[in-house]
């Protein structure tokens, strides 16, 4: 049952009262008085009379509510009313007769629709509503309450009081949950239940710390050693032991299984050992259901770190062999050469020609200049080392068996060799390929393996394992095979909307998208934009510095101008140095505290199992733990044992109860919010650009997650966070990438999963975050892709019509678009884009899926014809417009900016990334955006108070001087010392403290 207490705490003190004064935008949405309401007004005799009436309306519209308690209205409400009717507010104090207020309350219901929460319709109206809502949604129950309140106010139900209308909620929510518990327990057979339960069985011997058989399951792989491997591989067996495949899911929401899996994965198995049988095995069935499939994406990442590491070292290894017998080449060649040109001397005859050889060469000599080339020269069919490759055979065999018993492989039409090979070792396996069996798939392998083993006939068993690995890994890498029970390596083209549900939403969602329902409409309007942008850009050209038209190897080309920087403003740097002259110092934790007092930062933290804690000062420690994590000191020097808070142990606890992904990035949403509707926020900006970009971080402990970058990491291996920053200064998502995987293949994908409210439209990114394809992508769903060009060589411009005058561009618009492409397909673009829309698809997944490491598929080719389309005409704007090109470059310098404030934060253990596992390191770096987010609303709270006291002084505060300003200054703040965790109690009622005085500068 949902604890009663659970949702009191969180909403019974403002539920159906003032708390405090309602904004201006509350007064102008909720109690403005349009004509219909006056004239009802109009009405009414007494000026009291009107005016309580008045406050009757505005109240039940903004409390859902009538109140009988008019002592606690806010008097900005009934000054506010008494304004429009033109009425002294004081007349209100005489709305006192108990018969005209309940007649008032009567009049409103029926004059307006109203209709009360306990109505047995509207009761089952909104259980129904309440009961869908919990069963497909993954909301808090706190949530929960506040969508049911809402939707109270809009669709003008009354509320009843607020026990009745909490035991409704609770009542709901805990019918949802009976439900989900009883549906999951009934899944597995009676045997299967038994070993579920059984999970919870101490082993014989520890595993990596782990003394349950719960705990071997939720151990992640640390790095792909062999040790590793074997490891994993023995947990994968242990979760296919359960043949989940033959589950019925089918009823369950998606959502629901996550959550319960992930409460399983994180929670102690005492506590789900102390729930009901029901709710014990529900758990257990959406773990393993749900972490089979992360086991087998770590198992599969591990591997094929582990198989590419060994190619790699082979493919190396001959390199270097080659270099240190380039000398023996050169003067074997140098013999060979000579002799060649004897035999293409015609002074002498063919009669003559051994003679004249034999006498300037010993035979010797021409022998070993033979022998020599041959062994140093592959054969260009043998590019990889397979003799290094056969010396590291034994690596590679011991890990088949396991592949072969836990793994299934699918393919698409591009994957079908890889699994012919595959299939044919699976029937074979454990004895040898012979040559016989060679033959049978001779088609299927690479030139220079069929070289190789007719060569080598006696390694054929060797050969075709290495060859089949190879084949299956490249296979993976390229979406071309596919893994069952797996997230990351299913086909995502299987994710796509079926062919029922497409034939449904379809119209819905080509109209939310504004997409053509033909192709043939698609490429005229296709046509008709890009004719637009080259029209425009010929008329910008001459009055334009971006770029300039130069012959480069004899081929007219457009090349990009570097960007001069920007004028300064008069007193510009005056102006700033005030700036930083008046904002206060502060500690980092009193920063933190201030931000919690303003925006309730800490409510968005609750336990892992949703129940609200009896801790006191809670706020405390997860203010603490935010602060040693983003600062990366770990807790010894923010602990306190004389402080209950603050003890170490306490603050490890919290850690691991209440920092998690969705927690702080509820956190983030309340920053975001605040923020937004600053001012000054608005000064940078309408919050329609974006920007995205990684941060690099070594890690110096071996990861499965981390790789390495010389450039960025130097000997070490490292991550990319990379995140997504407002045009405000604000960050709004993030996402750790494995080393430096190109950036681009991420990119939608953040955007698309962001939950911060905010709607960016313009996304930039720098030079190497963008393909056609990526282009395409963005130009379906709408988003104006906007990368920074930087191409002093010449940037490529494509046309579509072949006879079409573009004046002095038609020299560099050569290059057609196969639009015969995009019609063909244009019925498939469309359902990938709804796909998309909906969520149904992984956009990472699928983008690569297309893009088939630089061999796109046929899908993938038309979207990438699409995508020129979007990508010349952003480059025809970039060239002709200097205000576009310095948008894109000041927005990139944002994310940079904002780069190193996170750094400056992140300065423990020299800003390297400690964490081992993936879940640690986004929670960790999660939290990082958090608190620089925190320091972000802080810094424009306190500089819109700096512009106040510098208007004062006569400065001018002009716009353009406010728009270079940025909240991402930290000289004033103090990030490293001893970290007091006290609220200052003056700031309670939302005041600021105050400025830098000269005294104290």
């Amino acid at each position: 049952m949902v604890e009663i207490e659970q949702l009191k705490g969180h909403h019974k003190e403002g539920f159906g009262k003032f708390i405090n004064e309602p904004s201006k935008e509350q007064l102008n949405l909720y109690f403005y008085l349009n004509d219909s309401d006056k004239e009802v007004i109009a009405k009414m005799k007494k000026s009291s009379t009107k005016l309580g009436f008045a406050v009757q309306l505005g109240t039940v519209r903004f409390l859902g509510c009538f109140t009988s308690d008019f002592e606690t209205l806010p008097i900005v409400v009934i000054q506010h009313l008494a304004a429009q009717l033109n009425i002294d507010y004081k007349e209100f104090y005489g709305y006192t007769r108990k018969q005209t207020i309940w007649q008032h309350m009567k009049l409103i219901q029926d004059y307006y629709n109203y209709v009360l929460f306990t109505d047995n319709a509207v009761e089952k109206y909104l259980s129904d509503w309440l009961l869908d809502r919990s069963w497909y949604t993954t909301e808090t129950d706190n949530m929960l309450f506040d969508m049911l309140l809402k939707k109270c106010l809009d669709e003008k139900i009354i509320l009843p009081g607020f026990s009745t209308f909490e035991r409704f909620v609770s009542k709901i929510i805990d019918s949802s949950e009976k439900q989900l518990y009883k549906l999951l327990s009934e899944i597995p057979a009676t045997s299967e239940v038994e070993r579920l339960l059984e999970l919870f069985d101490f082993v014989g011997e520890p595993i990596r710390g782990a003394t349950l058989k719960m705990d071997i399951l939720r151990s992640p792989l640390i790095d792909e050693s062999q040790k590793e491997l074997i490891r994993g591989f023995n947990r994968l067996i242990m979760f296919q032991s359960f043949h989940t495949e033959n589950w019925d899911f089918s009823v369950i929401p998606e959502g629901k299984l996550k959550k319960l899996a992930s409460y399983a994965f994180k929670a102690k198995a005492q506590a789900i050992q102390r729930m009901p049988l029901n709710r014990q095995i529900a758990h257990l069935v959406a773990f393993v259901y749900e972490h089979q499939k992360k086991a087998m994406d770590e198992q599969l990442l591990a591997l094929s770190k582990y198989v590419d590491a060994i190619f790699r070292r082979a493919k190396n290894k001959e390199i270097k062999d080659r270099m240190r017998t380039i000398k023996d080449l050169d003067r074997a060649a140098l013999t060979l050469s000579k002799i060649v040109e004897l035999l293409f001397d015609e002074s002498i005859t063919n009669q003559e020609i051994r003679k004249v050889i034999s006498d300037k060469f010993q035979k010797e000599e021409m022998d070993a200049a033979i022998f020599q080339v041959k062994d140093i020269v592959r054969n260009e069919q043998e590019p990889i080392a397979i003799n290094e490759l056969r010396k590291a055979f034994r690596k590679i065999k011991k890990f088949i068996p396991s592949i072969l018993l836990s793994i299934n492989f699918e393919d698409n039409n591009y994957g079908a060799d890889s699994l012919v090979v595959w299939e044919k070792i699976k029937e074979v396996f454990p004895k040898p390929i012979t040559l016989d069996h060679f033959y049978d798939i001779e088609p299927c392998l690479s030139k220079k393996w069929q070289y190789y083993i007719h060569e080598n006939p006696t390694s054929v068993n060797q050969c075709v394992l290495i060859a089949g690995l190879e084949l299956l890994f490249q296979g993976l890498k390229k979406h071309d095979i596919f893994v069952t029970n797996s997230e990351k390596y299913a086909d995502p083209m299987s994710y796509l909307l079926d062919d029922s549900t497409w034939i449904e939403q379809r119209e819905v969602l080509i109209t939310q998208l504004d997409l053509p329902s033909s192709g043939t409409l698609a490429v005229q309007k296709l046509s008709e934009d890009l004719s637009l942008s080259f029209i425009e850009t010929q008329s910008n050209w001459d009055a334009s510095n971006m770029a300039r038209l130069e012959e480069i190897n004899g081929e007219v080309k457009v090349v990009v101008s570097n960007l001069k920087k920007g004028n300064e403003q008069p007193n510009e740097k005056e102006f700033k140095s005030r700036v930083r002259q008046l904002m206060p110092s502060i500690d980092l934790s009193d920063l933190l505290l201030e931000v919690n007092q303003r925006v309730g930062l800490t409510q968005s933290f609750k336990h892992l199992n949703e129940k609200e804690s009896r801790m006191k000062q809670l706020d405390i420690s997860i203010l603490a733990v935010l602060l040693a994590e983003s600062c990366n000191i770990g807790f010894s020097p923010v602990s306190k044992n004389n402080i209950d808070s603050l003890k170490y142990d306490r603050l490890t606890y919290v850690a691991h109860q209440y920092l998690r992904i969705d927690t702080l990035t509820a956190a983030n949403q309340k920053i975001i919010h605040s923020h937004k509707k600053l001012e000054l926020a608005l000064a940078w900006g309408n919050g329609e650009m974006a920007s995205a970009d990684g941060i690099r971080y070594i890690t110096p402990q071996r990861s499965l997650y981390s790789a390495s970058n010389p450039k960025y990491f130097g000997k070490g291996r490292g991550i990319t966070f990379y995140n997504f920053v407002s045009d405000h200064y604000i960050g709004f998502h993030g996402m750790v990438v494995s080393g430096t995987l190109r950036d681009s293949l991420y990119l939608l994908e953040g955007l698309l999963n962001q939950t911060s409210g905010l709607q960016p439209t313009q996304i930039m990114t720098d030079t190497a975050g963008y393909s056609d394809l990526i282009f395409g992508l963005f130009g379906l769903l709408g988003f104006q892709f906007s990368p920074r060009i930087a191409n002093k060589h010449g940037t490529k411009l494509w046309r579509i019509e072949k006879n079409a005058d573009y004046g002095l561009l038609n020299d560099v618009t050569k290059s057609r678009i196969n639009t015969d492409l995009i019609e063909e397909h244009w019925e498939d673009i469309l359902r990938v884009a709804g796909s998309l829309k909906s969520g149904k698809v992984n956009a990472t997944e699928l983008t690569r899926a297309l893009q088939r490491s630089g061999q796109p598929t046929s899908l993938g080719k038309a979207i990438t014809e699409y995508g020129k389309v979007y990508k010349t005409k952003h480059q025809l704007r970039y060239l002709s417009d200097e205000i576009y090109a310095r948008q894109i470059l000041e927005q990139l310098n944002k994310g940079e900016s904002r780069h190193a404030l996170c750094r400056s934060i992140f300065y423990g253990r020299n800003g390297k990334l400690y964490q081992t596992y993936i879940d640690g390191m986004e929670e960790q770096l999660t939290s990082l955006s958090v608190v620089t987010n925190a320091v972000i609303y802080w810094n424009t709270l306190y500089l819109e108070k700096v512009l106040e006291q510098m208007k004062v002084e006569g400065y001018d505060c002009s716009e353009e001087l406010i728009g270079k300003l940025s909240p991402l200054l930290f000289e004033h703040i103090n990030f490293v010392g001893k970290y007091s965790f006290q609220y200052n109690q003056g700031l309670e009622d939302g005041s600021l403290r105050p400025l830098k005085t000269p005294d104290s500068l």
